[in-house]
């Protein structure tokens, strides 16, 4: 199974595993990107995140067919949340069985570059001091005061 979704509910990990189970693979990897409490010195409160969502959807499957083809996987799961996240919740699993662990490593890791780079969607961080911030691919968008 090579697929991406974007999802409003919690990311529950084993579930997502369990739908990956395969004999021949000799190695899983789990990314899970979670909320921290801080972003560059700044206490974080909490982060909402949007998408466009028909085209985030299509550049997440097309990251996962173009990655699982270059390392030659038949099993890559991406999952990424909207909506409110908390401190400590998960936004993106990222879940690769393959033959081997180096492979794994690798396309994981380019699969999360990718997305931070491709995909259209935008998180709002909510500081303990009252201002929010816009993100895209890591780039401040628009900052605002509460």
């Amino acid at each position: 199974m090579v697929e991406a979704r974007l999802t409003d509910q919690p990311i529950n990990v084993n579930a997502l595993l369990g739908e990956l189970q395969a004999p021949d693979n000799g190695a899983y990897l789990v990314f899970l990107g979670t909320v921290r409490n801080h972003h560059q010195g700044r206490a974080v409160e909490c982060i909402f995140y949007e998408a466009y969502a028909q085209m985030a959807l299509r550049e997440l499957q097309r990251i996962a067919r173009e990655v699982a083809d270059q390392f030659n996987l038949t099993q890559l799961l991406i999952v990424h949340r909207v909506g409110l996240h908390k401190i400590g919740d998960a936004s993106l699993a990222v879940i690769v069985g393959s033959h081997h662990r180096p492979a794994a490593y690798d396309a994981s890791r380019l699969v999360v570059e990718r997305i931070k780079k491709d995909v259209p969607i935008w998180k709002r961080e909510f500081f303990s001091d009252g201002s929010v911030d816009w993100v895209l691919a890591d780039k401040l968008v628009r900052s605002e005061r509460a």
